[in-house]
């Protein structure tokens, strides 16, 4: 995905130009900056009062360079900050290029690691203030980022995290096997008497956590779905909360909900994925059919679809043919199956 650098000065603008040319970009500057031989450059009039502008690129952009002075960009990007979990990743830079400060959103975001990488190529001093990273040390987002999970509580994350930063025996365990291969002599895996803290993966609801425990919840869990054509975005929410319930799993779990390609505009199915920040993927009816035999087909379904189960087929698909966590369930013309992801952990 393409950054956005931003700049307010002439000088800022020469330094945004060489920024793109080692990472794709739109850059965004004032109009009167932009010359006529700048036609074949990708460059913008920032529209309107800069600070109003913050507001779209948080909305547009996963990476943000400012070129410019950091009290401003404080400043002015302070009302559009929600969260570290959904925050793009901002860096700040001097005019001359010679520094590359990681802002905001440093490791969930990845300023931290964008800033490395960008001061490296136009030989830049990158700035970084993130405890964990000064001292040599891991964090838990960055665990959870490596692990592809969802981080239960980030207050929790903050003490387990500053547990690993003092040195004290940190240990990870949970509901699925974890490969340690570089990971700090102070974290350990599985259980262990002498733990200051524990780090839990499970996707479980009914999970036990000891205070201070840091729960990561592994994005493992794919719903295969089928509907009648315009079913409610109410009944299709109620239901797969319900069976996610009833099978003991946390949303947080949910990592793509599948189905036939004949429900790709199925309104519903879309809103839910984007309230709930979850993938939604369809496939054909000629890739389901190859694994059709393996489930119940229903010969209505078939005729109407071309596949004899919808949501069993396209869940097991769409979870990289994974294991099976329910059955099919059906209720007021829609079906949900639940599958898990198969992978290994390693750290």
């Amino acid at each position: 995905m393409k950054w956005a650098v931003v700049t307010l000065s002439a000088k800022g603008l020469e330094t945004a130009l060489k920024v793109a040319e080692v990472f794709e970009s739109d850059i965004y500057t004032l109009e009167k900056y932009i010359k006529d031989d700048m036609d074949s450059l990708n460059i913008k009039a920032i529209p309107g009062k800069f600070r109003d502008f913050n507001g779209y690129l948080f909305e547009n952009y996963r990476t943000i360079v400012y070129i410019m002075a950091t009290g401003i960009v404080v400043r002015d990007i302070a009302p559009y900050i929600k969260h570290k979990s959904v925050d793009p990743a901002v860096l700040v830079m001097d005019g001359k290029g010679d520094f590359v400060i990681s802002l905001l959103s440093g490791h969930l975001g990845g300023a931290n690691e964008k800033t490395l990488k960008l001061a490296e190529k136009i030989g830049a001093q990158p700035v970084i203030t993130t405890m964990s990273d000064v001292v040599g040390k891991t964090a838990v987002d960055i665990i959870a980022m490596k692990l592809d999970c969802a981080i239960g509580s980030f207050e929790s994350a903050k003490v387990v995290t500053a547990d690993i930063i003092n040195d004290d025996i940190v240990s990870i365990t949970g509901d699925y096997k974890i490969k340690n291969e570089n990971l700090p002599v102070n974290i350990v895996v599985g259980e262990n008497n002498k733990v200051k803290s524990r780090i839990v993966l499970s996707n479980r609801r009914d999970v036990v956590l000891n205070e201070g425990d840091a729960l990561l919840i592994p994005r493992n869990i794919v719903l295969g779905v089928g509907c009648r054509r315009d079913t409610p975005f109410e009944k299709i929410d109620a239901f797969i909360k319900e069976e996610l319930e009833r099978n003991n799993l946390r949303m947080k779990s949910v990592k793509r909900i599948s189905s036939i390609d004949l429900k790709s505009t199925e309104k519903s199915l879309i809103e839910f994925g984007e309230k709930q920040g979850i993938e939604f993927i369809t496939y054909s009816a000629e890739e389901l059919v190859k694994y059709e035999d393996k489930f119940g087909v229903s010969e209505f379904v078939k005729k109407i679809t071309g596949v004899g189960s919808v949501s069993e087929t396209s869940g097991y698909v769409g979870s990289n043919f994974g294991k099976k966590i329910t059955d099919k369930t059906a209720k007021d013309g829609m079906t949900l199956s639940i599958w898990e992801e198969e992978k290994c952990y390693t750290l």
